[in-house]
């Protein structure tokens, strides 16, 4: 069953067994990985930069492109990116990593790499600002795209939509733009209408949903890589998330990250159809609403 809105199944979703600061290296084998993707009705699929650096090295990234297209899997979205903004030990992990994501992205023709700035205090905005516009145009010479994730407070230091705006504007590329995570966006505080009103079709956006309870959580991290829920099963406004996006203009794929602590014991077939019916059910009433 295929959805009328082209959904991107995120690594953490589809890769069962994985999780942040834990088993980031998905045991299961990826031709059976990103064939029940594409049987649930996945048109796109998400890649950690420790899975790809394991696939490199075994299958290669030939073959694993061969096997997307194949399953008719056609939005790659390769991430995550940290620390390039900095210096020392840390930075020179992140070049490393970003080495890897730079060839993953030319190799699978993937549409953006994701990035962030966790551990990013004491960097001024305009260092990071330069930092991302030679990030972006680096990207730019192998056919990708850098989207910088908004997170809340708790992990970043531009928690807002108009510091994030700053930066990716403020770089001037335009293949540099913001991701919108829908449970992010709740617990920065944003109000919907800011994403129709300060958005325009020049700022390069990509989304992903997932759900959770309205309040805000006592442990950010351990609520963020063990309890976020499949869209509907929870309490945010996803409905009115996606129609201030479409306002936007945006007609990409969305896509479904969920990190959850029983969700990732399930077999890859229940991850993939599961996941997929209930995002495409949640996507399909908010496109009923919006019309």
């Amino acid at each position: 069953m295929r959805s009328n809105v082209n959904i991107l199944g995120s690594y953490w979703t589809l890769a069962a067994g994985t999780a942040p600061l834990g088993q980031e290296v998905c045991a299961h084998d990826i031709h059976r990985r990103v064939e029940c993707a594409g049987r649930a009705g996945y048109t796109g699929m998400g890649f950690w930069h420790a899975d790809l650096a394991h696939l490199r090295e075994t299958i290669g990234f030939a073959e694993l492109k061969s096997v997307l297209a194949s399953n008719g899997i056609v939005h790659i979205e390769v991430e995550w990116l940290n620390d390039w903004y900095g210096a020392g030990a840390a930075r020179a992990a992140s070049d490393a990593n970003r080495a890897l994501l730079l060839d993953a992205a030319e190799a699978l023709g993937a549409g953006h790499i994701k990035v962030s700035d966790l551990a990013s205090e004491g960097i001024g905005l305009d260092q990071m600002t330069e930092e991302f516009a030679t990030l972006c145009a680096q990207a730019a010479e192998r056919g990708t795209s850098i989207l910088f994730e908004m997170l809340p407070a708790a992990f970043s230091s531009l928690p807002s939509l108009d510091q994030v705006l700053s930066l990716t504007r403020g770089a001037g590329a335009a293949n540099g733009g913001i991701m919108l995570d829908n449970l992010h966006i709740h617990r920065t505080g944003t109000p919907l209408s800011d994403i129709a009103t300060k958005l325009t079709p020049s700022d390069l956006i990509g989304v992903e949903i997932n759900d959770g309870t309205w309040a805000q959580p006592v442990d950010f991290l351990d609520s963020v890589i063990h309890r976020r829920l499949l869209p509907g099963d929870g309490e945010l406004d996803i409905n009115g998330f996606m129609q201030a996006v479409w306002q936007t203009g945006f007609d990409g794929p969305v896509g479904v990250e969920v990190m959850n602590e029983y969700c990732r014991y399930w077999d890859l077939e229940t991850t993939a159809q599961v996941s997929f019916r209930k995002t495409s059910a949640v996507l399909e009433a908010a496109r009923g609403s919006a019309s």
